[in-house]
């Protein structure tokens, strides 16, 4: 959940990178830790909202290939509840913008205004989220203590002015009730016996009369349904329900020689629907946990068929509500008797009735699927006097392993079902993923589950690998850098795979720490190595996030370069300046503890943020490595020229070393040096190699 003065994830519409950064700048003044992104046209805005979460986007009026009004139709047919300014050059272009559903419509000079608008939204924004998430945790909690109502072996029940206004299901059993129906409005006097009565009167009011008063305790002896009675001990306590007063009832049986209530028979009315005799809504979703959590697991899919009986609404008007729940239980008996070995059955709500086909062959599901909604079809009804013509549709979910949840499987089917009653009749619809994105993220996170084993076997074996990367000067200090890269062996072929095939689920599965420090405990033995005959080599290691949020990282490094005896000049720890600003109270402490033990700091991919200044000014850093995005392309792109020459002149100004990455061509490494850029490193210059073997006495670059 965002927070009003958290982190800002800023999606910036504009065609200038010069504008933008301004943008960006103004709002860093005001204390805003902003992550931030340009795009310039539909496409890259449409893939940006579908791949992460923004809080704010500010459009440029006079971006030609994004108009305002177009942005704000497509940011609410994707139904997102995302603020939108429009900057504008001229105050006379405001009146175009009032009716398009803009936050606020801003001159781009007025820098103040758009601080303070931003602030107003954000405040906004985040009360909405926060709305929406009390709502939900309040549902969440209403539906946890339903069930632990229902649940509980105790006999409950809730009364306002001495009648039933709730009971649960231990309640209707020890009174020997059938439904809650028949004891709702009945005055809890009417279950006491005649002699007990005004003992009962009694106590009863005194307890009501005082709003403050403690639990109160009663015994009686209490009328069941068929006449019977037994010894019963009340307690009284002061409740609320939907802001109503009223009093809660806990009865238990006295008579130590009563039958105790059979364990069984209660879990059978817990788990099944009074009306159809059905697993109910609970349980199914229980089944239907099982179910996905063996498909998730590799055990076998399944399907779900989600049954929707068309109409039933106006059948119910029509008949009446005691004739159609008939209609419920007859068509229930039918299906039922219609189940096969593993299929499990369900009445999910009023008119909707749902299956669990234990299946991964998409015919036989189809063929169950056709099955049941013959049985609906050739209903013939016995309750009134005329005859029903009855239909459904059933909307059919594969149950797998990228089922991610219950809620997913239950809404594809859903879809499904709704598209078949489109298409008419008595239609079975299968949901598709229509969204190539959806189809891409399913199959990202097949890889990413397959990925999991392999990192865990690689850590443990220690199937990985160093390679070296020289980085060079070009008008900085002579000195003997190189990067350290890492690399995984693979066990299957023992091909070397890049880091870049799986570093990201080493982050998703929280493995980086203890990657980090195999790396830098393997570099520091090879550099001790190294330096017996090339003394003044460094290192250039790179930490991840989850390193650098670690407490106790530099005192583990410290006891580490003492072992190899190693010194911390040696040594450069870099970052990528997202992670970094992301990080900035843990970023700080960390670069604290390495310059107090030697040594230095850098951040890489810089320029990501928009914002080139902010992370110069707010964090001590000694190396600037430029973003690789920036220097593979400004041979032939103005703008990236334009930026990493700012980048170079910023670094200059503030004494700080820059270093150009990804160096791929002459072009680029001559230009770099017109500019003036301190270090280089890239593929032109040598590929990362296994051996410290560059020779940087000879380099005539």
């Amino acid at each position: 959940m965002t927070k009003p003065d958290g982190m800002l994830r800023l999606l910036l519409v504009d065609d200038s990178l010069t504008e933008a950064d301004n943008v960006i700048n103004t709002l860093r003044s005001t204390g805003h830790a902003v992550r931030a992104s340009r795009e310039d046209s539909l496409s890259g805005i449409e893939q940006a909202l579908t791949n992460q979460t923004w809080d704010l986007v500010i459009c440029r009026a006079s971006l030609m290939s994004v108009p305002p009004r177009e942005l704000i139709n497509f940011v609410h047919r994707l139904g997102r509840d995302l603020p939108c300014i429009v900057l504008i050059s001229k105050q006379d272009e405001a009146e175009d913008y009032y009716d398009i559903g803009v936050q606020d419509v801003i001159l781009s000079q007025d820098s103040r205004r758009l601080q303070f608008a931003v602030q107003r939204e954000l405040q906004s924004l985040f009360n909405r989220r926060a709305a929406r998430r009390n709502e939900r945790a309040l549902r969440e909690s209403e539906k946890r203590s339903r069930l632990l109502l229902e649940s509980s072996k105790d006999a409950v029940a809730y009364m306002h002015e001495g009648m039933h206004i709730y009971v649960n299901t231990a309640y209707l059993t020890l009174f020997g009730y059938d439904e809650a129906e028949d004891v709702d409005g009945l005055p809890i006097l009417d279950l006491i016996t005649v002699d007990d009565q005004a003992h009962f009167k009694s106590v009863f009011r005194q307890f009501s009369e005082r709003v403050d008063a403690e639990p109160e305790h009663v015994s009686v002896h209490c009328v069941r349904a068929d006449g019977t009675g037994f010894q019963a001990n009340i307690e009284f306590s002061h409740a609320e329900i939907e802001g109503e007063n009223c009093t809660q009832v806990v009865i238990t049986d006295g008579n130590e020689q009563q039958k105790e209530v059979d364990s069984g028979q209660l879990q059978l009315l817990r788990d099944h629907d009074f009306l159809t005799g059905l697993y109910n809504r609970v349980r199914f979703v229980d089944e239907l946990e099982k179910v996905a959590g063996k498909a998730g697991d590799s055990q076998g899919d399944a399907a779900l068929l989600y049954i929707v009986i068309n109409g039933f609404q106006t059948t119910k008007e029509q008949l009446g509500l005691a004739m159609s729940e008939m209609v419920l239980k007859e068509l229930a008996e039918l299906l039922r008797k219609g189940l096969v070995d593993g299929d499990i059955l369900g009445h999910y709500a009023d008119q909707v009735f749902t299956v669990i086909v234990n299946s991964d062959d998409d015919n036989y599901v189809d063929m169950r699927a056709k099955s049941y909604c013959d049985i609906i079809d050739n209903y013939v009804s016995h309750v009134s006097g005329k005859p029903l013509d009855l239909r459904c549709s059933i909307g059919i979910s594969r149950i797998s392993e990228t089922s991610f949840t219950v809620e997913t499987i239950l809404n594809n089917a859903d879809k499904a079902c709704v598209q078949a009653q489109q298409a008419g009749e008595s239609k079975i619809m299968r949901y598709q993923a229509q969204a190539p994105v959806l189809e891409l993220e399913e199959a990202e996170h097949d890889e990413s589950l397959a990925w999991k084993p392999r990192l865990e076997a690689a850590i443990e074996n220690e199937d990985f690998d160093l390679h070296y990367q020289p980085i060079v000067s070009l008008h900085g200090k002579e000195q003997e850098l190189y990067e350290v890269l890492l690399r995984m062996i693979s066990a299957e072929d023992g091909a070397v795979i890049g880091a870049g095939a799986f570093i990201q689920y080493a982050v998703q599965y929280e493995l980086m720490d203890v990657i980090d420090k195999w790396v830098i405990s393997t570099a520091l033995k090879s550099l001790a190595q190294h330096q017996k005959r090339f003394p003044k080599t460094r290192f250039f290691i790179k930490l991840s996030k989850q390193t650098l949020c670690d407490e106790n990282f530099v005192d583990w490094l410290v006891v580490v370069l003492n072992e190899n005896q190693i010194q911390g000049e040696c040594f450069t720890f870099e970052v990528s300046e997202t992670d970094a600003i992301a990080n900035i109270d843990e970023t700080k402490n960390t670069i604290t503890k390495l310059k107090n033990i030697g040594c230095e700091f850098g951040l890489e991919h810089f320029g990501s943020g928009l914002d080139f200044s902010s992370s110069l000014e707010r964090l001590d850093v000694d190396y600037l490595k430029i973003n690789g995005r920036f220097v593979e392309n400004m041979a032939k792109d103005a703008e990236n020229q334009a930026a990493v020459k700012a980048i170079i002149e910023m670094c200059k100004s503030a004494g700080k070393s820059s270093i150009a990455e990804f160096v791929s061509d002459a072009n680029s490494l001559a230009l770099l040096w017109r500019l003036g850029v301190d270090y280089a490193q890239g593929y032109y210059i040598h590929e990362p190699s296994g051996e410290l073997n560059y020779n940087f006495l000879d380099d005539d670059l």
